[in-house]
């Protein structure tokens, strides 16, 4: 099929918020000697930190002698670098240089800072705010109806596009996942309709009643919902009118690698214990794993490289969307705010009794 080319523009996903770190590991970090979390996002090193309150996501690099400022100490007043002890506040802007106490510093003496928010315990980065982008949806999350239960965090080799290709592929769970999942005996799938809504692409898939699977299995009519460009969220809707929730935000940490943070959510049984459902979603990991660290290259290619056919068409509107924003990227912030809005029907089916998407404010 000839040689692989690049294919999105991975500038573009600087415009969106994306999930980090959970607040719990911040906190340990702080826990342990005041220290500042390192994370990458986008091939950027950022020294995380709660400063003055609020959470702030500085460039991992001081602008003076170049240690990285994640080795240094949160204070009161800021983030001290462990080198020559330069105070830089939450805004990035140095606050005090302890080798020349009576010099005056200039505005421009500062490290980059980012946009950073928490929601869902987590903690969310935007690198570049010149797009009105929100955080994604969790809908079970804070919903007293739910039991919501967070899982272990887990870095893959491959990038936050293909993750969440897989995580919304319906032609893969006879084979990954027979007998947990699918039923190989089953092959065949529905051909969804996907919908572009509210910055969502929207589908539903209805599996076969005749699949015998575990009791704790994720299995039912199933709504899904797509954040652009790395969140999804699954509903299953139970005949006995229980429904679960499944959530996954896919961070891409660099090319070719991503983070995944998940929820495990419930109506039933709330006050039963949580281990299964998230022993059951370990073993649904660990048969991913091998296809997806097996699949080269880690980011999608230029369709010419790959061959698609019908059972592909949520991976093939999900892709379709994801290269008109890239694309829309090389213009300008008005031009991808256009495709980010843009609307594509194909159902019948009416939204009037769906959420909207999530209103969760950006911290600018």
């Amino acid at each position: 099929m000839g040689t692989s080319t690049t294919f999105l523009n991975e500038r573009a996903w600087r415009y969106f918020w994306h999930p980090v770190c959970t607040v719990a590991e911040l906190r340990a970090a702080a826990a342990d000697g005041n220290r500042p979390l390192a994370v990458t996002l986008l091939g950027e090193r950022l020294a995380v930190a709660e400063i003055g309150g609020r959470v702030a996501a500085l460039k991992d690099r001081c602008i003076h002698r170049s240690t990285k400022l994640s080795v240094g100490r949160v204070e009161a007043g800021g983030l001290r670098c462990a080198y020559h002890g330069w105070l830089y506040g939450a805004d990035g802007r140095c606050r005090e240089i302890p080798s020349m106490p009576e010099h005056s510093i200039p505005d421009d003496c500062r490290v980059a800072a980012h946009d950073a928010a928490i929601e869902y315990d987590l903690v969310w980065v935007r690198l570049d705010s010149s797009l009105d982008t929100r955080i994604p949806g969790c809908p079970a999350f804070g919903d007293a109806a739910f039991r919501c239960v967070a899982g272990e965090p887990y870095t893959w080799p491959t990038s936050a596009a293909r993750r969440l290709e897989n995580f919304v592929d319906l032609a893969h769970f006879p084979f990954v996942h027979d007998g947990t999942l699918g039923d190989r005996r089953q092959p065949l799938v529905p051909i969804a309709k996907v919908d572009r809504l509210n910055r969502e692409l929207r589908f539903r898939f209805v599996p076969s009643p005749e699949m015998q699977l575990p009791g704790v299995a994720l299995m039912a009519p199933t709504d899904y919902r797509l954040w652009v460009p790395f969140t999804v969220n699954l509903e299953f809707f139970f005949p006995d009118g229980e429904r679960s929730q499944l959530w996954m935000s896919a961070s891409p940490v660099e090319s070719g690698v991503c983070r995944s943070f998940w929820f495990t959510c419930r109506t039933a049984d709330r006050d039963g214990p949580d281990q299964p459902h998230l022993d059951f979603q370990a073993l649904v990991l660990s048969e991913d794993l091998p296809v997806i660290e097996a699949q080269e290259p880690p980011e999608i290619p230029a369709p010419a490289e790959e061959y698609s056919v019908r059972t592909d068409k949520v991976s093939i509107a999900y892709r379709r969307w994801l290269k008109e924003l890239s694309k829309a990227a090389d213009e300008d912030a008005d031009a991808l705010a256009r495709c980010l809005d843009s609307v594509r029907i194909e159902s019948d089916r009416t939204f009037d009794d769906m959420p909207p998407a999530a209103s969760a404010s950006a911290a600018g």
